[in-house]
């Protein structure tokens, strides 16, 4: 039921939605948000005024929640439950509307007393305070698309701070951050998986969402680690550690294809089997969570197992395996922008048995087809390409519009020129492919590419049934045309003395690896190999404080450890202004530049001191995001040629300084220091402040080679320039050309 008093305007926002999802039907046409919005269109609080199901269920998180959801849907269906669901309508606000209308009668009462949705984590703001659900599971939470979700800390808190006191929450217990979700709800559910074989004792990845403690900031000792930052572990300073779990896989039999659960809170910890159809740790997780909810449902165990071992299990959709000549053919899906779910899907390629080909159409096909969107592409810089060193994976092919950035990012991760090809479609990537000697051809796509993956397959498949001789074949491919086929070859590397004698100082890189800005300290030790790198980590004195150093980065950074930052620094500012004025070189990004102001906004409206090296403060307004696509010029002021710089901001933040006398770039395209200003970035003697955020200077070669001359006092080549200038060639093109009045380019 509903609290909130029904007015005219519900009732017919209602019928007009009924009407829209009646029309859809016969129409055959999905629209699954239409009869929502309609009906929020006529009633804006029409969610507030419809009734709700008496039981309600809410699946959300940033990676598995659809998953999850599916599978928890087929469960309870299987066991009797007259389910509402909103696989149909979309996991948005708009959305479960339109699942509540469809599921309404003319007066407003639902139909069926239980709802099992999916929950769009941006969405539970909107969602919640209308819609009070009895259990709330929550599968993690990672860093996904930076354009959309920020970064962990910021989805953390709009879920937090929505959970009702009345929900139950069904947490991960091996993810430090979302099992400390929302303490006003007291009832908890945790569930876990003990130590396994192939557990690591870090945290994995190039980069990891939790390697401080989330409650002091203090290092984190990791017992064991499942997936990413997954798993066991403690803060070496004040104690915090992981919730013991109430369910808990003790044991995977992968062979028998089943696994473990000791149920702790009951009488005497029973534990019960179950059927996993497809082992992988992501797929373990899923369906836990689906198995811990049924049974806060009260589905019993040995029901959830019959369902289990008898074609309800993880769906086929994220992957699915077929064989043509004795060569196994894989598709497996991942989420475009989001460097976890892709390093989670390079991972289980890898582990593949045999040597194999690997085909990645990671960017969105149709995104990519619009002429006002322009990809981000920092999340590359975030995702485990490195694991493709596996001696095993003998040839990569990359399709898509970003194929250039990712070609880039593939030769800084070590993968080398020769096993790498970059063709324009799903139909070339399959005729570039070399057959011979591998035992399998593995597609990894984003999951709005899936018809590209399956038409790279069928072409495969074509070729091997119609007997072609693979070793031919390739060569007669790789004699075709192919993007970036016209750009002269030059050497994969650099020498490797460039940079000798220089100390570049990384601060922070624990912190400071947000929206892909790790991607400026790791092309600097591609273009400087010579050099010494030294990392500063939280709780650590910097070395510039006490010895000479050529250059000092800092990257963007969560909110928490932004304010860590700072207080950490504190101590040290006026060496570091001393260290600029002296022309040391200085590079810091995004949230990272906020830091050097007098002050700088803080989330719950609070205020907290800057180092006050640049005439800069900081606004900080979290339910907003500023967005755009960036174009500058930026003169150096040395005689050296100005340059154009692209990149893309995306910030919570506005920022008032003094731009106009010591601007980084003027603004071409896009805003500055706040919407609509001219000048971005603040610069003093030889430190740089920009909010362009990303891999900075591996997406602007030029501007990275005066940097490296800053940093070496020599004249420098920047390491793949031939990927580079392709990358940068190509998006210059795009961000730069021509557009109607009053329309954009945005990510």
């Amino acid at each position: 039921m509903s609290n909130a008093k029904k007015t005219p305007r519900f009732y017919i926002g209602l019928a007009a939605g009924k009407l829209a999802a009646t029309a859809l039907t016969a129409l055959r046409r999905n629209g699954g948000q239409v009869p929502g919005y309609l009906a929020e269109h006529i009633d804006p609080d029409f969610l507030a005024h419809v009734d709700k199901p008496e039981h309600i269920v809410f699946v959300t998180g940033t990676n598995g929640k659809t998953t999850t959801s599916n599978l928890l849907d087929d469960l309870l269906v299987d066991n009797g439950f007259d389910l509402l669901t909103n696989r149909a309508g979309g996991n948005v606000a708009n959305g479960i509307e339109s699942s509540l209308i469809k599921n309404a009668r003319l007066s407003g009462a639902q139909r069926k007393s239980y709802a099992c949705m999916e929950l769009d984590e941006l969405s539970s703001r909107l969602v919640l305070p209308h819609v009070t659900p009895e259990i709330l599971l929550v599968c993690n939470l990672y860093r996904d698309s930076f354009m959309r979700n920020a970064n962990p800390d910021y989805i953390f808190d709009v879920i937090s701070r929505n959970v009702s006191p009345e929900t139950e929450l069904i947490l991960n217990a091996d993810d430090l951050i979302s099992c400390r979700l929302a303490p006003q709800a007291t009832k908890r559910t945790y569930f876990s998986v003990a130590q396994l074989p192939d557990d690591t004792t870090e945290p994995q990845g190039i980069v990891s969402d939790l390697t401080a403690c989330p409650q002091c900031g203090a290092a984190l000792e990791y017992d064991y680690c499942h997936l990413r930052h997954l798993g066991r572990a403690h803060c070496t300073k004040c104690g915090f550690a992981n919730p013991e779990p109430d369910f808990e896989v003790t044991r995977v039999d992968l062979e028998a294809k089943t696994f473990t659960v000791r149920e702790n809170r009951e009488p005497g910890a029973p534990e019960h089997d179950y059927h996993i159809e497809t082992y992988s740790i992501t797929n373990l997780y899923n369906i836990l969570a689906a198995v811990v909810t049924a049974r806060r449902l009260g589905v019993p165990a040995d029901d959830i197992a019959h369902s289990l071992a008898n074609g309800i299990n993880i769906t086929k959709l994220r992957y699915s395996a077929e064989e043509a000549g004795g060569m196994r053919l894989v598709n497996v899906a991942a989420k475009g922008e989001n460097s976890t779910a892709t390093s989670t899907a390079i991972q289980s390629i890898c582990r593949e048995p045999g040597d194999k080909a690997v085909v990645f159409i990671m960017s969105d096909y149709y995104l990519a087809t619009s002429p006002y969107s322009s990809e981000y592409t920092g999340w590359y810089y975030q995702t485990d390409f490195e694991l493709l060193n596996d001696p095993q994976v003998k040839q990569v092919v990359v399709v898509g519009a970003r194929g250039e950035d990712l070609m880039l990012r593939l030769r800084l991760a070590g993968v080398s020129a020769d096993r790498v090809s970059l063709v324009p479609d799903a139909e070339a990537a399959a005729a570039t492919l070399d057959l011979h000697g591998i035992e399998g051809v593995f597609v990894a796509y984003d999951i709005f590419n899936g018809d590209q993956a399956t038409r790279c397959r069928d072409a495969v498949r074509a070729r091997i049934e119609a007997g072609e001789d693979a070793a031919e074949q390739a060569h007669a491919a790789q004699e075709q045309p192919q993007a970036g086929a016209d750009q002269p070859a030059i050497a994969t590397d650099v020498p490797a003395d460039q940079g000798a004698g220089a100390v570049v100082e990384v601060l922070y890189p624990e912190f400071g690896n947000q929206a892909g800005d790790n991607g400026n300290a790791l092309y600097l030790r591609a273009c400087l190999p010579g050099a010494t790198f030294v990392e500063t980590h939280y709780g650590d004195e910097p070395a510039f404080a006490t010895r000479d150093v050529s250059a000092v980065v800092l990257g963007g950074m969560t909110e928490a450890h932004q304010q860590l930052a700072a207080r950490a620094l504190m101590p040290y500012a006026s060496r570091l202004a001393e260290l600029a004025d002296a022309g040391v070189p200085m590079l810091f990004t995004h949230s990272a530049a906020e830091i050097l102001g007098t002050s700088f906004g803080t989330p719950g409206g609070g205020r907290q001191d800057g180092l006050g090296i640049l005439e800069l403060s900081t606004r900080l307004d979290m339910p907003k995001r500023y967005l755009c696509s960036f174009v500058g010029t930026f003169d150096p002021a040395d005689g050296t040629d100005p340059m154009t710089i692209l990149g893309f901001k995306i910030q919570f933040t506005q920022m008032r300084g003094n731009s106009a006398t010591s601007p980084f770039a003027k603004v071409e395209r896009g805003w500055g220091l706040a919407e609509g200003s001219s000048f971005e970035g603040l610069r003093r003697g030889a430190l740089i402040a920009t909010w362009v955020i990303g891999p900075l200077l591996a997406t602007n070669p030029d501007f990275a080679a005066w940097f490296c001359r800053q940093v070496t006092g020599t004249e420098v080549r920047v390491a793949f320039e031939k990927e580079a200038r392709a990358a940068y060639d190509v998006r210059h093109a795009e961000l730069t050309k021509p557009l109607p009045k009053g329309k954009t380019i945005n990510p």
